[in-house]
């Protein structure tokens, strides 16, 4: 499972934490924009995976997909499912919320996990390395909960992506609380429940308007990927 979760890891890199806004604009405008933001998926992709490239990933029918092969697989279908996803929005005016997000991440991920091995020498657990793993955690508890968050409330309240000082105090709200799940013994379960009194403080006093959506959707996400990411690190929720 190495490979897998390595690729998982490229995924929500270069989807969320390196597309920028500006390139999120340049890949809706013209077909260069698009492919600034595929290749940034490639190169992160084959960073990540380079001491497994020249082995055998999957195979097609009876011929052998090395991980070139399958990242050039995967480089082409990301690039279509983007394209559809912009065709759609532009010229069939679908709706740009929430569904539409969900469908294009099962479509990336289902591509990523149809061309990458499920059972390679050395992965043969699960999680197969931690650091890959924790790492994943970070980026879904950051950027990928922003994004999402940002289309529940959408939907809801009609919001506008968050400004600079909001997305920012938000994820750093939500990645202390990650933080917290590190911590040796039972300490954490204080120390986090302390946390959260000031979160709702926070709300409380309006020092940032937060809606009870986003509360809720935060805190929500971010319990769920600490305990996930403290049973990674230590084997069990109570060390």
């Amino acid at each position: 499972m190495i490979i897998l979760w390595r690729m998982f890891l490229s995924h929500l890199l270069a989807d969320f934490t390196l597309q920028f806004d500006v390139v999120n604009r340049m890949k809706r405008k013209n077909v260069w924009g698009m492919l600034v933001h595929c290749f940034t998926h490639f190169f992160v992709s084959v960073a990540l995976t380079s001491q497994f490239l020249n082995q055998t990933w999957v195979t097609i029918g009876h011929y052998p997909v090395s991980g070139w092969g399958s990242l050039v697989i995967m480089l082409v279908l990301h690039f279509v499912i983007d394209q559809l996803r912009v065709f759609g929005m532009k010229r069939m005016r679908f709706k740009d919320g929430t569904v539409s997000f969900l469908a294009d991440q099962f479509l990336h991920l289902f591509v990523l996990f149809m061309v990458s091995p499920i059972d390679f020498p050395g992965g043969d657990s699960f999680l197969a390395e931690k650091w890959t793993a924790i790492a994943c955690m970070f980026v879904l508890v950051t950027h990928v909960s922003t994004v999402l968050i940002y289309f529940v409330e959408k939907e809801i309240f009609g919001k506008d992506f968050p400004t600079f000082d909001e997305k920012y105090f938000l994820m750093f709200e939500r990645l202390v609380l990650w933080a917290f799940f590190f911590v040796g013994g039972c300490w954490w379960l204080p120390v986090t429940a302390l946390w959260l009194a000031q979160l709702f403080y926070v709300r409380k006093k309006r020092i940032i308007d937060l809606s009870t959506v986003n509360i809720s959707l935060s805190l929500a996400i971010t319990l769920a990927l600490g305990l996930w990411t403290r049973y990674i690190y230590y084997g069990s929720l109570c060390w």
